[in-house]
Order: structure tokens, then C-alpha cells, then sequence
């Protein structure tokens, strides 16, 4: 009897491809690509799908229709594997009541309009194939294939790989920014304030520096738009330092200084460490960041004796 139930319970595949409204060529697509588990095989050639099966497959079928990428997908339903579609839709209510730097990568991707999580797809396969084939190597066409989409969406949304690649720079220093931003939290003094930020955007900033590689070389090529984009890049990031500096002279707590000379200095420092740290393996940033948070309050000058403070 329980033999018997279980296979009532179960569909063959032209079975569930009715069930779910989905071509039998799809559904094996997305089993080839990880996203539904291989199914039970009572005989070699005779596989079988259970319930679960069918209401994973339907909430991959609602993804996809909203726009979702195959490796957008996956991403979200290895770490959330819903068991019913309105797990999905009450998961994206969640995620759009929260505060853009509250959002989760996955949540994120869950908030996206169609055309957005189109676009962000084509830079997030950008980003990847920039970082191992770098600027000049790198092609539409590899692109296109690792965003999961054909060349000529590409070229709905960029006109050509320059365009991609710009627009993979911006987004990603503007994660940094968002990123160094929430890293102060509710810290007032505006000195402990560029250390956070600091911190957090030499952490991260191996996510820019094969970029920058690609960015330079094409500027002594004689690219003039990347020279002028690489100029932007520099002073938004310095404009971004000057906030903090300005603000602790206005307190008193940062004496008055160049504050555009100081955050060149410091944005040098910053790309120095950066170097380091993809350079040293064991390299510890928060450590190294100490001391050249010391150097910054103190300079050269020897710390003062007790007995001239008294």
C-alpha cells in the first residue's frame, strides 16, 4: 500500500510538464543547472517527481518570469529554499520594507524591477569576466554567456564593452561607499568615523584594483573618456574623505589643515595597504590600520612626556 501511494503521489514527466505549464526541454534545463534535484528513479529510463518537486519547479518558473538570471536563482534558493511560491512573495515583501544597506545580496536581487535585475545580471557577469580576463581580453560575447543571456540583450542595455565597463566601476564603488557608510553606525567623532570608512574601503578595495589596472592601461593607450572617468573616480573618492576632515576641524578635534591635500594623502595611503594586502598573504589590515591611524593623529612628533603635560 505505502509503494502504491507513493508513485500516485508522484508524475512522470510529460505528466509534470502539464502539471506546471513548462516544456519538457526547460524542465531538464533547470535540473542540468542545479536548481532541482535530480529526480527518483524507480528503473534507469523511469524517473519520477513528488509534490515538492513541482511547487520548486513552479517557483522557479515564477522567478524566471520576473526577470531573475540563472545564477541570480540559484543564489537565492541555496540559501532560501522555499517550500511554497508564497514563501517567495512574502520574502520579497520583506526584503522592500528594509533599508537598501540592510538588504542581503540575495534580498537585494529580490527588490530589482525586470529591467534592473537584467541589467545588474550583465554587470555582475562583467565584474567576473573583467576580474579574470581583464579589460583588454575580455569580450561581450563573455560576458553574455556568463550573465546567462544572448549578446544582443548586452547591447539593448550598453552600447559596447567600454560602457559595461564603466558602469561595472560605478556600481561597484558605490557598494564601497554604501558599505563604508553603514560601517560607522551611530559614531559621532568624526576622526573614529574615517577610520571606519577607511577600514572598511581598504578591505574592499581588491574589488577595484584589477579594474583600475584595466582603467590605467587604457589611459596611457590614449583613452580619453577613461582618463577623464578615472579623474571623476578620484575626486568623488576624495571629496568622499574631505566630509570627515572638514567636519573635525569644524568640531576641534582635527586641527586645521588642507583637507583636499590630506585626503589625496590618505586615499595614496589607502591603495598603498591595499597593494599590501593582496600582496602578503597573512597580511592584517585592522592591525596595519591602527598604526596608521596613530601615525595620522600624531605624525613624526614624539608622544609627549608627562612631565611637559603636567
Amino acid at each position: 500500500m505505502a509503494k502504491s501511494k507513493t508513485v500516485n503521489n508522484s508524475m512522470k514527466m510529460s505528466r509534470l510538464a502539464e502539471a506546471s505549464g513548462l516544456p519538457v526541454s526547460t524542465i531538464k534545463f533547470y535540473i542540468s543547472q542545479g536548481l532541482l534535484p535530480r529526480p527518483r528513479k524507480a528503473k534507469p529510463n523511469v524517473a519520477y517527481y513528488d509534490q515538492a518537486f513541482l511547487k520548486r519547479l513552479l517557483i522557479i518558473k515564477n522567478m524566471r518570469s520576473e526577470g531573475l538570471t540563472i545564477n541570480s536563482m540559484k543564489s537565492i534558493l541555496e540559501k532560501y529554499p522555499f517550500e511554497r511560491l508564497s514563501d517567495w512573495e512574502d520574502f520579497k515583501k520583506t526584503a522592500k520594507r528594509k533599508d537598501s544597506h540592510e538588504l542581503g545580496e540575495e534580498e537585494r536581487l529580490a527588490t530589482l524591477s525586470d529591467e534592473e535585475r537584467r541589467t545588474y545580471a550583465i554587470l555582475d557577469a562583467a565584474f567576473h569576466v573583467f576580474s579574470v580576463n581583464g579589460y583588454h581580453n575580455a569580450t561581450v560575447d563573455d560576458i553574455a554567456q556568463e550573465a546567462g543571456v544572448s549578446k544582443g540583450t548586452c547591447y539593448q542595455y550598453f552600447e559596447r564593452k567600454e560602457d559595461i565597463f564603466i558602469a561595472t566601476i560605478d556600481r561597484t564603488l558605490d557598494k564601497m561607499i554604501t558599505e563604508a557608510k553603514a560601517s560607522v553606525g551611530e559614531e559621532k567623532d568624526p576622526r573614529a568615523k574615517l577610520g571606519m570608512k577607511g577600514l572598511t574601503f581598504i578591505s574592499n578595495f581588491s574589488n577595484l584594483q584589477f579594474m583600475f589596472i584595466g582603467l590605467y592601461s587604457e589611459i596611457l593607450g590614449g583613452n580619453e573618456r577613461l582618463r577623464r572617468k578615472a579623474s571623476e573616480i578620484q575626486s568623488f573618492v576624495v571629496d568622499f574623505i574631505m566630509e570627515d576632515i572638514e567636519l573635525g576641524i569644524q568640531q576641534g578635534v582635527v586641527r586645521q589643515v588642507d583637507s583636499e591635500v590630506v585626503s589625496y594623502a590618505l586615499l595614496g595611503i589607502a591603495e598603498v595597504v591595499a597593494n599590501r594586502f593582496l600582496l602578503k598573504e597573512e597580511f592584517d589590515v585592522p592591525e596595519f590600520f591602527v598604526s596608521i591611524m596613530d601615525f595620522m593623529q600624531h605624525g613624526l612628533s614624539p608622544a609627549p612626556s608627562r612631565d611637559s603635560s603636567s
